[in-house]
């Protein structure tokens, strides 16, 4: 009788079972909100898409990756996960003080630390590039009333 090889998770199948976790979540933080349909989306449809897609992504993720062998996990990277994840939150707290032009050039200069640093004029352009394209899409072309600059007290 041949002993059983030991399990070992890959990268793949890690990130799948991220992806669906992450998509169950979202489903419970959902779970109150009206769905609607196609014609008529209330507040839970985008989400609960956004949610099943996830799922079917890391279903199909993870079967593939059971199918073939695929890469151990490696170790965790601090450094770009809280830089990343600071990122994310300093976004929730500067946009009232500061407006989205500040948010945002703020965010990604904080978000791009984790990686290897860009050039200065090569940041410069990204951030001059995402500001562009948030206030197009957001505020002028969705109308939100998004601060765009710091407010006055």
């Amino acid at each position: 009788m041949t002993a059983m090889p030991a399990f070992r998770p890959t990268k793949n199948l890690l990130a799948a079972l991220m992806f669906i976790v992450f998509a169950l979540f979202g489903l419970w933080l959902a779970r109150d909100l009206e769905g609607g349909g196609a014609s008529d989306m209330g507040p839970g449809y985008f989400p609960r898409i956004v949610c099943i897609v996830l799922i079917a992504l890391g279903g199909t993720l993870a079967v593939i990756d059971l199918m073939r062998q695929g890469e151990p996990p490696e170790g965790w990277a601090w450094k770009p996960m809280l830089l990343v994840t600071t990122s994310a939150i300093a976004f929730a707290f500067l946009l009232r003080p500061i407006g989205l032009v500040g948010t945002i050039a703020a965010t990604t200069v904080l978000a791009s630390a984790a990686g290897t640093l860009l050039r200065p004029l090569a940041l410069a352009l990204l951030v001059a590039v995402l500001i562009a394209v948030n206030v197009g899409i957001f505020v002028v072309a969705l109308k939100m009333p998004i601060p765009l600059w710091p407010s006055v007290l």
